[in-house]
């Protein structure tokens, strides 16, 4: 079995800024394999797949008798110039990173420190008071171990790509590890709150914690930074996806927006195969491949001779094999997808609506009363969370909600046997209208909690559609702990 990909390159680019901004110098030895693994949480495979890496590239040496030793030798000066370059082409990504971290991470985290057990919290304090560890890596454990007692894969791939981009290298430079952490932890106070139940002030400290990280970062590039921006700036990107490679389950999605969009309405048929590659820039072979896992999910059938069609969403269940690897993989992805939006949509929602202007506050109007006058109810959170995609008011949270938002749309097996005809006048429709005159009173915080709500209602709907096609709760362990 090959070691997981993304959390190898992860890894590598966690250690290799380590190495270039001083952390581990000439002749320092690294964490050993076993050591490494308990720091980043990860399987032997993936570790020793970025020490090869590192080694590869002239980084390390691994021996057998002195284990693993920094080989290049970079002086006070070169670390500094890592530094300073590093952080000038990242600027306006790290501090719009910085500022969106409380409304995107701050419910899980505190939700993820409610779901610890006692072992876990033991283990984590344990952790903490070892000797010699550096602060960036016992960052690194604890949010793993945090945010992994919510069991989601999709929230814990978002969770590395900010380690890498911004947490890891920034808990990397000296200065940012003596001011973010105090003599008194603020790690164990986490913990000390959590054996006490405190829920209300361990939410407070955890939103502190992160508010503290963003002034700190501020105050870097205003004190410590020498560099000008660089011209040419580095994005923060993020793919749901384990394998960026993976560009059939993109196409997938695409061609689902182009249905439920109206592009192709029912019974309509798709480009030949020949037209579609051309249109999308991939080969034949690669769209045969997307039509395939389209025909899988029940989206559409594909007839010889003929070619492809889009179906009903009457015979879509009926057309979905839901025991496929394959379905149950991207079903996960869905709900994995749906309850991490859910763990944020209060307080993007709050910051989006309370900074949008009147043009915005009437687009969002508009696309809630043609939820209205179409009778889709059942929709309205979905509407929203498509425009807090485009309009929340930092462009990390926009990222990363436009990627949760289309992996939503592996959920398209489950359309056609949602029931909900009976809570359409009772629930839906209520929430629809009160999100309505929130908007018309220019309320954010009743606007935010009301779309929580619904989103907390869908996912107790989606657990029991679950339920109906087979999935386990075992499978789906997230779906019971939010």
């Amino acid at each position: 079995m090959e070691p997981n990909i993304e959390l190898q390159q992860v890894i590598y680019s966690i250690l290799k800024i380590q190495i270039q901004f001083g952390v581990y110098q000439h002749g320092d030895r690294l964490p050993t394999i076993k050591e490494a693994c308990r720091i980043f949480q990860v399987s032997t495979r993936s570790i020793r797949a970025a020490y090869q890496n590192l080694q590869k590239e002239g980084f390390i040496t691994i021996s057998q008798k002195v284990g693993v030793k920094v080989k290049v030798q970079y002086s006070t000066t070169e670390n500094e110039r890592y530094v300073q370059s590093f952080f000038s082409c990242r600027k306006d990504a790290l501090i719009d990173l910085s500022r969106s971290m409380q409304p995107l991470f701050s419910k899980a985290q505190w939700l993820g420190f409610q779901n610890a057990s006692p072992e876990l919290l033991d283990n984590m304090e344990q952790f903490i008071q070892i000797k010699g560890i550096h602060p960036s890596n016992r960052m690194i454990q604890h949010l793993q171990q945090v945010y992994g007692s919510l069991h989601n894969d999709m929230l814990m791939r978002l969770v590395w790509q900010v380690l890498m981009f911004y947490q890891a290298p920034f808990m990397s430079i000296k200065e940012t590890a003596e001011i973010t952490h105090p003599k008194e932890n603020p790690l164990l106070r986490m913990i000390g709150l959590c054996r006490e139940k405190n829920w209300m002030q361990l939410q407070e400290d955890v939103e502190t914690f992160q508010a503290q990280m963003a002034t700190v970062l501020d105050g870097f590039y205003e004190t410590r930074a020498c560099l000008p921006p660089a011209e040419q700036q580095i994005d923060f990107y993020w793919s749901g996806y384990r394998k960026t490679s993976q560009k059939c389950y993109s196409l997938v999605i695409e061609l689902l927006t182009d249905v439920v969009r109206g592009t192709y309405p029912v019974g309509a048929f798709l480009p030949s195969a020949e037209k579609l590659a051309k249109e999308k820039n991939v080969s034949v072979s690669t769209i045969r491949r997307t039509l395939s896992m389209l025909n899988c999910i029940g989206a559409m059938k594909s007839i010889n001779g003929i070619g492809t069609q889009v179906l009903p969403p009457e015979q879509i269940a009926q057309c979905c094999d839901f025991t496929q690897p394959f379905i149950r993989s991207r079903l996960l992805d869905y709900v994995q997808s749906l309850q991490t939006l859910t763990l944020s949509c209060k307080e993007v929602a709050q910051i989006t609506i309370a900074s949008i202007n009147r043009t915005t506050a009437e687009l969002f109007k508009k696309r809630l009363c043609a939820l209205r006058y179409l009778q889709h109810y059942e929709l309205t959170g979905y509407g929203v969370l498509d425009l807090l995609s485009y309009f929340a008011p930092y462009k990390t949270i926009r990222t990363v909600y436009t990627e949760l938002f289309q992996q939503l749309l592996w959920g398209y097996p489950l359309k056609s046997i949602h029931k909900k005809q009976d809570v359409m006048e009772t629930f839906y429709l209520p929430c629809l209208n009160y999100l309505l005159d929130c908007l018309g009173r220019c309320d954010a915080a009743g606007f935010a909690a009301k779309l929580e709500e619904f989103m907390l209602y869908e996912l107790d709907n989606v657990a029991e559609l679950l339920n109906e096609v087979g999935f386990k709760e075992s499978e789906t362990p997230f779906l019971s702990k939010r």
